[in-house]
């Protein structure tokens, strides 16, 4: 059977054989996947699928947005322009047997009833590790870059997200926010702190701020209530400001104000 494609998906596309064959002509060149061969593509650029008799394939799409954004986190740095995969996938080999033991895993489960499917989040994470499987492990155009060591550095996202935390420390502050303004997902911001601080986004946040307001209230030169200061520092709820304060420094605020005046 010959099928001829329009305009395919804005998506990359993984095709692996259990029997038979199956033939992508890409306008430059046609690509044939039987078994032991994957087939890794664009399936913008497909012009038509032959299918042979007694085919079976698993088919996976991902779109294009989800690989660029996954490429962007393993390399820490936005991705200029789409991926090019080298097309085939030898299954024979002990990369290529993962990626077909984690395809197997994907397809069984979502081939069940609804009752026994995973929840959507497990799924998720199933797709997301496929997709790193195939920026890892099949050649493409980001090979170079993402077969360099990792940095022991702090990564940029996780530098832009503290900058701009300092630059809105007054405003209310969510972890989305914070997420948006460095460039990635919440989790890997999550798993960011936590690898190199040691805590939790908000959690820093919460810690830059009581520093800054401890700061200001133990400098002789100021004079503004301690209310004031912490306003300023993006404290709304004096309550739980005070609370925050004294389990941090074993005092309440007044007395580092107590502290300022007694200085003079």
């Amino acid at each position: 059977m010959k099928v001829t494609l329009s305009s395919g998906p804005d998506a990359y596309a993984l095709y692996l054989p259990s029997s038979g064959i199956m033939a992508i002509d890409t306008g430059r060149k046609q690509l044939v996947s039987e078994p032991s061969i994957g087939l890794v593509g664009d399936m913008s650029r497909f012009d038509r699928l032959v299918l042979h008799e007694d085919r079976s394939h698993i088919g996976i799409a991902f779109e294009k947005s989800a690989m660029i954004r996954e490429l962007s986190e393993l390399l820490d740095a936005p991705a200029a322009g789409d991926i090019d995969f080298a097309d085939t996938v030898d299954l024979a080999t002990a990369n290529g047997s993962r990626i077909t033991a984690l395809a197997n895993l994907i397809w069984n489960c979502l081939d069940v009833s609804d009752e026994h499917q995973p929840s959507s989040t497990f799924v998720e994470h199933l797709l997301q590790a496929m997709m790193i499987a195939l920026l890892e492990t099949v050649p493409n155009n980001y090979s170079t870059r993402l077969a360099k060591p990792t940095s022991p550095a702090i990564p940029k996202r996780l530098k832009r997200a503290i900058e701009y935390m300092h630059a809105n420390i007054s405003l209310p502050i969510s972890i989305a926010d914070i997420a948006e303004a460095a460039g990635t997902s919440v989790r890997a911001l999550q798993t960011a702190f936590q690898q190199f601080k040691g805590t939790t986004p908000l959690n820093y946040l919460r810690t830059i701020r009581l520093e800054g307001v401890r700061k200001t209230l133990l400098d002789p030169a100021n004079s503004v209530s301690v209310a004031e200061v912490a306003r300023s520092w993006g404290f709304s709820h004096m309550g739980r400001f005070a609370a925050l304060y004294q389990q941090s420094y074993g005092e309440m605020p007044s007395n580092a104000a107590k502290l300022r005046r007694g200085g003079k």
